[in-house]
């Protein structure tokens, strides 16, 4: 059975210190550790017991941690990572997301979703088109520590012209 509930510290440390090689890529490439067990509990102390980051489980086991994070009044940030047992759940998930997760901040005034993703992560990529979200621009060049390039995604409402 699948289970979307708020995320528990324990929740988040599992998952990360299993999350699939593709992502652990992505998070060391922006965060200040290259070590699973450093980075799990660093995400665990930040992420476990917030309301805004869920964990999607099946058969009661963990496998991805979600986060809609607004960074300024409108703007969400999602964060997302997962094990290797996440097609499981994806296709559950996404309609989770797309029909009940977006409206509902947008509803609240959310008029811009976005994530960033490693450039060539094209199952990460795929998924986040299926929840709704579109490449913004060109990769970024030199946004990861060690110069790796990220792609932008998004979802827009209501988007006023330039200089409105």
């Amino acid at each position: 059975m699948i289970k979307i509930e708020a995320a528990t510290a324990d929740d988040v440390r599992f998952v990360a210190r299993n999350m699939r090689v593709r992502d652990f890529e992505e998070f060391t490439a922006v965060s200040a550790t290259d070590d699973r067990d450093e980075m799990a509990d660093g995400l665990a102390q930040r992420y476990g017991g917030r309301d805004d980051v869920l964990c999607g489980s099946f058969g009661g086991e963990p496998i991805c941690i979600g986060g809609t994070l607004e960074v300024w009044p409108g703007v969400m940030t999602l964060l997302f990572f997962a094990t290797p047992e996440f097609p499981r759940i994806g296709l559950p998930v996404a309609r989770f997301i797309r029909n009940k997760l977006f409206p509902r901040y947008e509803a609240a005034g959310i008029h811009r979703i976005q994530a960033i993703s490693l450039d060539g992560y094209e199952e990460v990529h795929s998924w986040m088109r299926t929840i709704g979200l579109v490449p913004e621009n060109a990769p970024m060049p030199a946004y990861g520590k060690r110069g790796e390039a990220f792609q932008q995604f998004v979802r827009l409402r209501d988007v006023c012209p330039a200089g409105a």
